[in-house]
């Protein structure tokens, strides 16, 4: 009974901290689901190679620079608990060639997440985002640090490994989270505007 209570305080603090994070950093919405909720699919990384993505082996949180969905699985079965996030955003912004602030306030809001986590006492926290580091924070450069010889990645309080390299299926965790996947309309004084939305994860450990 004392174990199954402390699971339910320590949910109760996620869902009142780490919750309350997500949304003040950025997110439109964030819920607590469960480990075994995330569904791992070695097929969705291997599009990262097949055909290959043109952020393919640019930086060293994506593929062939990551453990992959096998070690994914493993490091699932240390985790009880995930914060999924969403953040709304207009299509016509999603799709356009000026999406790069949209994807660093992914990242930025997942690395927030996990950070204050770590603060809460969840030493074990990982988070992961959307779209590659290299091209969302370090486009100018013509290398990932993180790859040369010092080791050092630029942006280490932001950037943070994309899903997709582990083969996270994101339509499960929106299914999880009770997010419809789909785009929705809104309307405002202006007419419509269809909105679309990312998301990211993370592992509370």
């Amino acid at each position: 009974m004392e174990r199954k209570t402390t699971v339910l305080c320590e949910t109760d603090e996620i869902k009142g901290g780490l919750v309350r994070e997500a949304l003040e950093l950025g997110a439109t919405a964030a819920a607590v689901i469960s480990a075994d909720q995330i569904v791992v699919d070695e097929s969705l990384a291997d599009k990262c190679r097949n055909p290959k993505c043109i952020n393919y082996g640019l930086s060293k949180s994506c593929p062939p620079h990551v453990a992959g969905p096998s070690a994914f699985k493993e490091l699932l079965e240390t985790v009880s608990r995930a914060i999924v996030f969403k953040i709304e955003v207009p299509s016509e912004v999603l799709y356009s060639g000026q999406n790069l602030e949209l994807f660093q306030l992914l990242h930025e809001t997942a690395a927030g997440i996990e950070q204050a986590a770590i603060r809460m006492g969840f030493s074990g926290a990982r988070a992961y985002a959307g779209n590659s580091c290299k091209k969302v924070f370090c486009a100018d450069y013509l290398e990932c640090r993180a790859l040369g010889e010092d080791g050092q990645c630029r942006n280490p309080d932001r950037a943070r490994a994309s899903m997709s390299g582990f083969g996270v299926n994101v339509a499960k965790l929106y299914a999880a989270a009770g997010w419809e996947r789909k785009g929705v309309t809104h309307e405002t004084d202006s007419g419509s505007i269809r909105m679309d939305s990312i998301c990211g994860l993370v592992l509370i450990c």
